[in-house]
């Protein structure tokens, strides 16, 4: 049922992007402005850009569990593939199993460090995109329809993403401090029906502030930070390059802008492979600096490439890491399935 949905959903896309004249595929006559050389060495960015993506998460981790690093960066990649291929961003679900069934945590204090981790994206690269929005030139926007979406309100959205993650943030610290508080009325509450389903799940809150306690500690913080800072400036600094690539006159700072608007458009549900919201985030993004003529010749190629490079090397990567960490992946979401493997070395 959750495929089918998804697939209605990116179908929808398909469609709406149609009726609005953005293209799925490039036009043969843009190729001809492509610099070749620039798509390898993209491709090859995004290593730096999964490594340090992956590396951060030992600094959540570190409270809470002990994970050998090379575990860390192939749960972190198959996970990564997971978001990608499966429906509706079912695939956040996938590293806190794969860390549950190998005993070292519980799964609801894994997904106490995925939720500080995409809190603390999420506000990160929103105020990366309102600065820009802020400070770069853009179009005249007042009134520009592309797609059947108003431009305009892009830049509405980027403030107001920065509001919505300050205030999960705030909601992140608020339930951390209030730990006790938040067991005991779990426990009241669902007491009432049932003791033995309070107590399990009261202790499900517990472990999930488990999760979150490398929140207030610097000395987990400053390298989670610094890391995440370096993941998302190549990240836009690449997006740079490949704009540059495909012959559109992009500055760092538009880079930067790109994935902002990728960043926020992406959190939408959509069907396997991000397909729809990944290319129209872009499509929208793009529209903001150049005239209409250029993003659907210049700017389709772009789209394209950096949509073809993200799902190939994230679907090399993570099926590397499956093979790496001998997970079976017919049984790897199951809790009843087979016994977990040993570490691979």
């Amino acid at each position: 049922m959750r495929l089918l949905v998804s697939l209605i959903v990116a179908g929808a896309f398909l469609l709406f992007m149609q009726r609005g004249g953005v293209p799925v595929l490039p036009d043969r006559d843009a190729l001809k402005y492509v610099r070749w050389w620039t798509v390898p060495t993209y491709f090859a960015s995004l290593l730096v850009v999964h490594w340090f993506r992956a590396w951060r998460w030992t600094y959540l981790l570190r409270p809470v569990a002990k994970v050998p690093q090379g575990r860390i960066i192939a749960y972190a990649w198959v996970g990564f593939f997971a978001i990608m291929m499966l429906p509706l961003r079912m695939g956040e679900v996938v590293r806190p199993i794969l860390l549950r069934r190998e005993g070292r945590i519980s799964g609801s204090a894994a997904m106490g460090t995925i939720a500080a981790e995409r809190v603390l994206d999420g506000l990160f690269v929103a105020l990366l995109l309102a600065a820009t929005l802020w400070l770069v030139p853009r179009l005249p926007l007042h009134g520009v329809v592309f797609g059947g979406f108003p431009v305009e309100q892009v830049v509405h959205y980027g403030y107001l993403t920065v509001a919505v993650f300050s205030a999960a943030l705030g909601v992140l610290a608020f339930f951390l401090a209030a730990r006790k508080l938040a067991e005991r009325l779990t426990a009241a509450i669902v007491g009432v029906v049932s003791k033995r389903l309070a107590a399990r799940l009261s202790r499900m809150v517990g472990d999930l502030a488990d999760g979150l306690r490398s929140l207030p500690d610097p000395s987990l913080m400053g390298p989670f930070m610094l890391q995440t800072t370096v993941y998302w400036t190549v990240n836009a600094l690449g997006m740079w390059l490949l704009g540059y690539g495909c012959g559109l006159p992009m500055t760092p700072s538009q880079g930067f802008a790109v994935m902002g608007v990728l960043a926020m458009g992406i959190l939408l549900p959509a069907g396997p492979g991000l397909f729809g919201p990944f290319q129209y985030s872009i499509y929208l993004a793009l529209r903001m600096f150049y005239p209409e003529s250029e993003v659907l010749s210049k700017g389709s190629v772009y789209v394209f490439l950096m949509y073809a490079c993200q799902f190939t090397f994230t679907t090399i990567t993570g099926l590397g890491s499956l093979w790496w960490a001998r997970i079976d992946p017919r049984t790897a979401l199951d809790d009843d399935g087979a016994s977990v493997p040993p570490p691979a070395p």
